[in-house]
């Protein structure tokens, strides 16, 4: 169980730029750490999205890549969707970053790699790429832009199975919009040698069925590969996959209709394999209510999948379903009994323990003038056995403005835990009289924790 005792800030501020605000994806290759960083708009050379490496002996990082900066056009200024007035306001003469994150990191050995490589996907307003680096030190660019269609903003999932790296698609910009959440793709594509491209679609759009809007999640547990949709119409689905034969493959539906919540748990936000089952953590984007498609507030909940199709709600609302009356075994209500925690965004099984990772929204009630303090910051739970989890922080380690956890990587040295930073939200909180350091600046916070006997909390169990 971890020990928050042991947090140890390996890198704070944004590591070098405040603007950095969120660790979006990492990873660890050749015994170091590496840490794909993401800006929310992308407006000069400041906002140039990097690629960090951590030397976990030296303690020190150092950057390794850096998104080229490129001419303004037309979809430099797309405006955001989930951002009222939203695209570019000011640009740089230099120009604007070709990237503004990367969002997918992993290791894989394909047909032509001599060694595993790391690959890395991007977010770009001019369509998301594949980069390749054998080395850890140079990158190179490996697929057209969008896989071929340059409308698709960036790729979400980086997951190796059976010899091959597939990912799936998220966000588009088109018509002078840019959609974060929404695709235009809603399927999977896998290639066996992703140095050399030949990407193939692995999956029909949307499943066969166009209320699945966006895969979220892939992830594997024993001889097949699943995928986690987003489907705002009749609840999440889960589809799985051998992945035989050449693609696409055939698939086939374990769980639907946001596991008996529907629209409430409209998509998968994160998936891992743990004690032989699948663990589903669900969300809704905003604050915890997806105006777009009219629903919520709801908060987050946490499924449990066995291979034989069954399921039970961990975390959530009681209800009955098709597999009848089904009872939080926790005994915990959506949201770890939290209405903030409107995202479960990352889980990662260390050292024999499921960590669960949030994105809450408090923060904004004292925004609001709700609340009369900041508070707020996400939340980070544990449990041995899927079932009794103990509560590590439920306030981002002291920081209310710390609103979610992006990276979540277990290494012999520890987990890594890499935080979403709203830098705005303190200034603005600065404004409207509250006592906050702005110190440094916001930005992302990287941090390791280790894994001694739990301190602290005490457990909450079934029914406890």
């Amino acid at each position: 169980m971890l020990d928050p005792t042991t947090l140890e800030i390996i890198g704070d501020h944004g590591i070098g730029n405040p603007r950095s605000r969120v660790a979006h994806s990492c990873a660890v290759f050749r015994d170091r750490l590496y840490l794909g960083v993401t800006h929310p708009n992308g407006e000069g050379p400041e906002d140039a999205a990097r690629i960090l490496s951590y030397d976990f002996a030296a303690g020190d990082w150092q950057e390794v890549h850096r998104s080229p900066l490129r001419p303004a056009d037309e979809r430099a200024f797309a405006a955001d969707i989930l951002r009222p007035g939203g695209g570019r306001r000011v640009v740089a003469p230099e120009g604007v970053p070709r990237e503004r994150g990367f969002r997918g990191m992993c290791v894989f050995q394909g047909a032509s790699d001599p060694a595993p490589a790391l690959y890395v996907s991007t977010i770009s307003n001019w369509g998301g790429l594949i980069l390749r680096s054998a080395d850890g030190e140079n990158f190179e660019v490996v697929s057209e832009p969008g896989l071929g269609d340059s409308r698709l903003l960036s790729f979400r999932a980086l997951v190796p199975f059976k010899g091959r790296l597939f990912t799936t698609p998220i966000g588009s910009i088109s018509e002078g919009k840019l959609d974060r959440n929404g695709t235009i793709e809603p399927t999977i594509f896998t290639s066996d040698d992703p140095a050399r491209g030949g990407w193939q679609r692995a999956s029909a759009p949307g499943f066969g069925d166009s209320r699945n809007g966006v895969v979220f999640q892939l992830a594997p547990l024993g001889d097949y590969l699943y995928a986690g949709t987003g489907n705002p119409t009749r609840g999440f689905e889960i589809w799985r996959t051998r992945a035989e034969g050449k693609p696409p493959f055939k698939w086939e539906r374990v769980l639907a209709r946001g596991a008996g919540r529907f629209s409430l748990n409209a998509s998968v936000a994160s998936m891992v394999p743990f004690n032989g089952a699948l663990y589903i953590g669900t969300g809704l984007p905003g604050l915890g209510r997806d105006r777009a498609h009219d629903i919520g507030p709801a908060a987050a909940e946490l499924v449990r999948l066995w291979p034989d199709g069954s399921f039970e709600v961990v975390m959530g609302e009681p209800r009955f379903s098709d597999s009848g009356l089904q009872v939080p075994l926790s005994g915990m209500m959506p949201g770890f009994d939290d209405a903030a925690n409107s995202v479960i965004w990352r889980m990662a099984v260390f050292n024999g323990t499921l960590i669960v990772a949030t994105h809450h929204w408090g923060i904004y009630r004292f925004l609001m003038g709700s609340d009369a303090a900041p508070r707020g910051g996400f939340h980070l739970w544990a449990s041995t056995d899927g079932e009794t989890f103990t509560p590590i922080t439920t306030d981002g380690f002291d920081d209310p403005f710390a609103v979610g956890i992006r990276a979540l990587v277990p290494t012999e040295h520890g987990l890594v835990i890499g935080t979403d930073d709203h830098g705005v939200l303190r200034q603005r909180a600065a404004r409207q009289g509250a006592e906050v350091d702005l110190g440094e600046g916001s930005g992302l916070r990287i941090s390791l924790c280790q894994d001694p006997a739990p301190h602290g909390a005490p457990a909450l169990g079934p029914f406890g």
